[in-house]
């Protein structure tokens, strides 16, 4: 072989190599920058600095369980959610629900929110038992869901197997911001933002396989989930369109003076659970939708404020 085909042919030789080294280095840069949404308790055990601090890098959030309904505080929450804050980590928390009634449901809540960690970017209602013994199944969830919303304007989120949610909680659960479904054999059938499509995923930081999630609903991106509290007329509302004789307040709200809902034209304070007669409703240019009262004031026709 000439010296000239040998000089060409490690020229090439050096092409490849790079050509290759950068596809290799491509490919391990994604996989590494590839992030899941695992679910945590108490079964993954207290975490320490050193586990939350890698795990940073692993997740692009975290949904902590909080409580095993009214009675059971999980063994590690607050250790871990603290940990979670102190290193950056976005998170929610769940309860895993085991009301037995409308009245039961609504202590639950209130339970759960007081002993929850107020960094939580949104609230969950794990619904995958049927406890319910006063009632319907759906009362108590819409009980847990407004008692909620009463106590705070973050997202709330419904959390459930596919075929118990449609048996149990059908109704009920649409009354919520995002709905989490598990399936691990095919994906939901259902209206579903976030899906939790395995229990074995492995995750380096924690050494062992949990529950993970990813999104679906393309609206609902990670930014939608970690956006922190809701404001009536900013975070990803369903309204109503068409004017209607009454809403019931969901939360407590105002009533405007004016088109412009600043907090200057603030004229009356509802408070949650209060019945507002409505005679007209409008819509801006940015889609948003808001109603006129009978004496000319104003308030959001944002369905996670009014009902």
């Amino acid at each position: 072989m000439s010296s000239l085909r040998k000089k060409g042919r490690a020229i090439i030789l050096s092409i490849l190599t790079v050509i290759l080294s950068v596809s290799i280095f491509g490919a391990v840069k994604a996989s590494a920058a590839t992030t899941v949404i695992p679910d945590i308790s108490e079964w993954q055990g207290k975490l320490t600095a050193s586990k939350v601090s890698n795990l940073k890098s692993q997740v692009s959030f975290i949904i902590n369980r909080r409580q095993y309904g009214a009675n059971y505080q999980d063994k590690y929450a607050t250790n871990n959610t603290n940990l979670y804050v102190q290193y950056g980590i976005p998170f929610g928390e769940y309860d895993y629900a085991t009301f037995t009634s409308a009245a039961s449901a609504r202590n639950e809540a209130n339970v759960f929110y007081q002993n929850s960690n107020k960094n939580a970017k949104f609230y969950v209602l794990d619904y995958e038992e049927n406890d319910v013994t006063s009632g319907s199944s759906n009362a108590a969830v819409k009980a847990w869901y407004d008692q909620m919303r009463s106590l705070t304007g973050k997202k709330l989120i419904f959390y459930s197997y596919q075929s118990f949610a449609t048996a149990h909680a059908n109704t009920a659960r649409k009354n919520f911001d995002a709905q989490w479904i598990a399936n691990y054999s095919s994906r939901p059938t259902i209206q579903t933002d976030l899906w939790q499509y395995t229990n074995k995923k492995y995750v380096p930081a924690l050494k062992e396989s949990v529950d993970a999630s990813t999104i679906l609903n393309s609206s609902k991106p990670i930014t939608w989930w970690i956006g922190g509290a809701q404001s009536a007329d900013t975070a990803q509302p369903t309204y109503f369109t068409d004017v209607v004789s009454s809403v019931t307040t969901t939360q407590k709200l105002y009533l405007y003076d004016s088109t412009s809902f600043k907090k200057a034209n603030r004229v009356v304070k509802v408070q949650p659970g209060t019945k507002v007669n409505v005679t007209v409703i409008h819509k801006r240019d940015s889609g948003s939708y808001y109603f006129e009262t009978a004496d000319g004031r104003y308030l959001t026709a944002n369905k996670n404020f009014v009902q």
